[in-house]
């Protein structure tokens, strides 16, 4: 049973790279992916510095919750200790999904913003309403884990200063899902501030009730 929990792991995660390649999301080894082992306090993940393209199933390192590799041909990502503290914080969370999608990247990048706002309704049943963004910190840091965890909240999605997004989800698929809406959204946000045009404000029983909806599907609250 407890192979077969890793098993299913390494599979999810997997499917993640293979979707992360076919979307264009990460370049080379950029990006890193990771997967709850249901049942047990452990996590699958990516390893540092290999490319998705010729990633296989015995690549992914095995992790568990106080930070010990337990299983690892390679070294696990540089962003492992990341991911360990957003499934520690969300014990509903089974699949992180780390991109560096482009859209994404750039607004996280915009000066003097700290938040993606709501621009429709998918920005609020798939990503929670508003996606915060986390202070800039260096890559693999103690310090970029520490402000996603202390920054992320009940969201589904955060950006990272100058770097990339975060989806989380109830599996590696929603997670992506989470990813391909952060990058929707992003892009029509940087259009939106092309043309000069402003959001128009949605009606604030609307956001409410559909932010407690999303909450709930997504495990947070009964």
């Amino acid at each position: 049973m407890f192979n077969a929990a890793i098993q299913k792991a390494r599979e999810e995660v997997m499917w993640g790279v293979r979707q992360m390649v076919e979307k264009g999301y990460a370049l080379g080894t950029a990006g890193n992916i990771s997967a709850r082992v249901q049942g047990h306090e452990l996590f699958v993940i990516t390893p540092s510095s290999m490319s998705y393209s010729i990633l296989q199933p015995e690549d992914l390192c095995v992790v568990d919750m106080e930070g010990e590799v337990l299983d690892a041909r390679h070294k696990p990502s540089v962003e492992t200790t990341m991911h360990r503290y957003l499934f520690l914080l969300r014990p509903e969370v089974n699949g992180i999904v780390h991109s560096h999608s482009k859209y994404a990247t750039l607004v996280a990048s915009i000066d003097g913003l700290e938040t993606l706002p709501i621009l429709d309704v998918e920005s609020v049943s798939y990503l929670g309403g508003e996606t915060p963004i986390a202070a800039f910190y260096p890559a693999g840091s103690l310090e970029l884990a520490e402000a996603i965890r202390d920054t992320v909240g009940t969201s589904a999605a955060i950006l990272m200063a100058n770097h990339g997004a975060i989806g989380l989800g109830t599996s590696v698929e929603k997670a992506m899902i989470v990813n391909d809406n952060i990058e929707r959204t992003c892009e029509q946000y940087l259009w939106l501030r092309a043309i000069g045009g402003q959001i128009k404000a949605m009606p604030a029983d609307y956001v409410s009730r559909v932010k407690e909806l999303s909450l709930k599907s997504r495990g947070i609250i009964q």
